[in-house]
């Protein structure tokens, strides 16, 4: 029986973290009453995106109809500056019901209404089916997080996640670098000639 009433107290120790921190990831908006509907975890090894809190409420909709609150965590090792998503339908065709509609502040860099304190959108396609989620400050790396709204009832499944390419040196930081190794290595040279 202490074995057993361990296993629940250990059960609770680790998921219930996890929990709080997905209910406290997104304000309450609306109809998703309990936090965000969807939560996008960025990491080094890929993206996942579940379901939060809020999902079971109203369809997963904060708006009780078709827009999705959506939380995201970056627990990669490295800041986010903006994220690429794309659907099977118009996640990106907005249609002015937006999270700052519902007395979320929203941002001078957002037109849509959509992106709340610290997102904005860029390279929406046509169909409005793809788009790159950008962050008026990025996101911190080991768990800064923020939120935003799409458009549409959206499950895990409909949203694929496109993190930005790792950075690539430029061509004249490389040559600094060789520069500062070619000196630092004279230098080495000089000190052990003597």
């Amino acid at each position: 029986m202490k074995i057993l009433q361990i296993a629940a107290v250990a059960a609770v120790g680790l998921f219930v973290p996890c929990a709080l921190h997905a209910a406290s990831l997104c304000p309450a908006v609306g109809d998703a009453t309990a936090g965000c509907d969807l939560v996008i975890t960025v990491t080094n090894s890929g993206t996942t995106v579940a379901t939060g809190p809020s999902f079971a409420l109203a369809g997963g909709t904060y708006d009780g109809s078709d827009d999705t609150l959506i939380g995201i965590i970056n627990n990669s090792t490295s800041a986010l500056s903006s994220i690429s998503l794309s659907s099977n339908t118009d996640i990106f065709g907005f249609d002015g019901d937006g999270i700052d509609t519902f007395g979320v502040t929203g941002n001078s860099k957002d037109t849509s209404g959509y992106g709340g304190p610290d997102s904005f959108y860029s390279g929406i396609n046509p169909s409005a089916t793809a788009g790159t989620v950008d962050f008026v400050t990025p996101l911190a790396a080991g768990g800064g997080n923020t939120f935003f709204s799409l458009e549409e009832a959206l499950v895990p499944s409909q949203v694929v996640v496109t993190p930005p390419a790792p950075a690539v040196p430029e061509p004249s930081t490389l040559v600094l670098l060789g520069t500062g190794l070619v000196g630092f290595c004279g230098a080495v040279k000089r000190r052990f000639a003597l």
